[in-house]
């Protein structure tokens, strides 16, 4: 994982061979709504939330590479839906179901190829299959990896990429951010909590915020 990186302060710096396999296959399947850099800043968590949290990182690892790639199968059209403020529950649910459904089936096939141990395929299979819908939380590696993907929004381009695609003035977006991550059950680990705080500050002060 330390090739085709796009955003240099979330340098991703693993040794396992493994993870990098799954990285690079991966790839081409990353990033599809508009969010460039969403893979690598999720994957970056995921690594500093493992080390942390003391979970497994044969599973948050290759679940949090994994989590999205379902999006590159659906139509632009299915894929940005979402972020129509006129789209109803049903709809929503469909899609993000949808996406989950299909990133079980590619990182199954990608697991397979890279010859990932069999015993974790499952655990990681079953974090992707309802990393958007699920309730509560499966494992303490689902609970990390799930951190891990809410913390983007948080982060310098996940917080601006949210700007651009919303209605939201900063102001808003940063009061809307900060009443989710402050409430309780959003986040699973302390250390995402401690993490999400740090850098709801930096956005503050970046954007002048009160």
């Amino acid at each position: 994982m330390k090739k085709n990186i796009l955003i240099n302060d979330y340098p991703l710096t693993v040794s396992d061979k493994l993870f990098n396999k799954v990285w690079d296959l991966a790839l081409p399947y990353q990033d599809k709504r508009d969010d460039k850099g969403h893979a690598q800043i999720v994957t970056w968590y995921a690594i500093k939330l493992t080390e942390m949290e003391c979970v497994d990182s044969y599973v948050t690892i290759p679940a949090a590479i994994l989590h999205d790639i379902g999006w590159s199968q659906l139509t632009r059209k299915e894929r940005f839906l979402i972020f129509d403020i006129t789209r109803t529950r049903e709809q929503d649910q469909e899609i993000r179901i949808k996406h989950q459904n299909e990133g079980v089936k590619l990182g199954r096939k990608i697991l397979i190829q890279v010859k990932y141990p069999q015993q974790h395929i499952d655990h990681i299979l079953e974090i992707v299959s309802q990393h958007d819908t699920r309730n509560g939380f499966y494992s303490q590696e689902d609970g990390v990896m799930r951190d891990a993907d809410k913390l983007w929004r948080v982060s310098r381009y996940g917080f601006a990429k949210d700007l651009k695609r919303s209605a939201f003035t900063p102001q808003e977006l940063f009061n809307k951010q900060n009443e989710a991550f402050c409430s309780q059950g959003f986040l699973f680990s302390k250390s995402a909590i401690e993490l999400a705080r740090k850098k709801l500050e930096k956005r503050k002060i970046e954007y002048n915020l009160g």
